[in-house]
């Protein structure tokens, strides 16, 4: 979008639509962690006055967050960012006898990248397909074995939105335990579901979760992992034995504090920022429909989460948009090393190459507001005119 400045020079207006790769800092949170830095400054780990001041802030931090996700503070770890979380549930595998572990065919590659590692270590590691964008029960009940110890089942797609039936899935999980008597954990990466979509652990009933605070105006750098049992995980490097041994290094209690104010502000407002961006989704999609551009995402997909067909190669067209300072993407930003893995992800969902490589991605957040839609909108048919 332009805008014509005092001095008549035309100005590029940037629009951020990539959110699903990571939003802005909240001042909420940018403020929380100035003022935690300042005045818990000491280790939490110290003995000493500040340092138990510190302990004591931490966690009240845990305590408040896992109030707002109605979880036990206990089941709730702080690491540097979901990668991280994700981590440490797969490297704890390797301290048990392999089996069988299933994971969706459209993971981010931050779970993905553990199977040629666990199959080097003697673990059967299978994929389940997820046409379409949503695994099936049944198929994933084909795949269930004795031996099958893990589950691992993403909620929200971040390249499409596409939401699981997780609630289904491990229902389908439980039932098969209760025939074998022997217990699979399921592990749900939640990055691009907290805050966005109706999301409640305990009624999902999953065993393991990661989040990611950069996702919701928190800072990067600072993630969470949950885990029903706790006892049950061994972590590959305890360190000086933070998080209840789970985590080891000094806690980044400025950034946590930031994440707290992130994780209140996305959960306290869900309801009505959740029809207000629902609104904002359906006006996109139908702008662009009307241009003749195909929707990727599910119509029960995240609403802050679009994935179309564009008329020319992904990267070209996401350069286009820049040049109208708009911010999109041409898939999952956390795989730029990783060439075409966005792409990979809407293969594996059935979709057709040509159309896989046309793919844009684009994202919102609790910035995005009708202005931004309308000119998101406006530049779309710019470009489909050749202007």
């Amino acid at each position: 979008m332009q805008k014509r400045a005092k001095n008549n020079v035309i100005l590029i207006m940037d629009l951020y639509f990539d959110n699903a790769a990571t939003t802005r800092l909240s001042e909420n949170a940018l403020e929380a962690y100035i003022k935690t830095e300042r005045e818990f400054f000491a280790n939490p780990s110290s003995v000493h006055r500040d340092g138990i001041k510190a302990r004591k802030e931490l966690e009240r931090i845990r305590e408040s967050i896992a109030s707002a996700m109605s979880i036990p503070p206990s089941s709730l770890f702080f690491t540097s960012g979901a990668t991280e979380s994700i981590a440490t549930v797969f490297s704890s595998l390797l301290f048990n006898e392999p089996g069988r572990i299933i994971i969706s065919s459209i993971e981010h590659e931050a779970v993905s990248s553990w199977l040629p590692i666990l199959k080097h270590h003697g673990w059967d590691t299978v994929v389940l397909k997820a046409k379409g964008g949503k695994a099936d029960p049944e198929e994933l009940r084909a795949l269930l074995t004795p031996d099958t110890k893990l589950v691992a089942v993403m909620a929200v797609n971040n390249v499409t939105g596409a939401r699981e039936d997780i609630k289904e899935l491990v229902r389908t999980v439980r039932e098969y335990e209760r025939q074998g008597n022997r217990k699979i954990f399921f592990f749900s990466d939640s990055v691009q579901a907290l805050g966005k979509v109706p999301y409640d652990i305990q009624e999902l009933g999953i065993d393991g979760a990661s989040f990611s605070g950069h996702k919701i105006n928190g800072p990067r750098g600072i993630g969470m992992l949950y885990l029903k049992n706790p006892a049950s995980f061994r972590p590959l490097a305890p360190a000086g034995g933070q998080e209840r041994g789970k985590r080891g290094g000094t806690e980044n209690l400025p950034a946590i504090a930031a994440l707290e104010q992130a994780v209140l502000s996305w959960l306290g407002s869900f309801g009505s920022e959740y029809e207000r961006i629902s609104g904002i989704n359906q006006e996109i999609r139908k702008a662009l429909e009307d241009l003749g551009m195909e929707i990727l995402s599910p119509e029960d997909s995240s609403p802050y989460i679009i994935s179309f067909v564009s008329p020319l190669p992904s990267e070209v067209y996401v350069r286009m948009l820049s040049d109208k300072g708009i911010a999109a993407s041409s898939g999952s930003a956390c795989s730029n090393n990783s060439k075409g893995e966005g792409e990979k992800i809407l293969l594996s969902m059935g979709i057709r190459s040509s159309k896989a490589r046309n793919a844009v991605r684009i994202s919102f957040s609790g910035d995005t507001d009708r202005e931004s839609a309308d000119a998101f909108i406006k530049a779309v048919k710019e470009i489909s005119n050749g202007e």
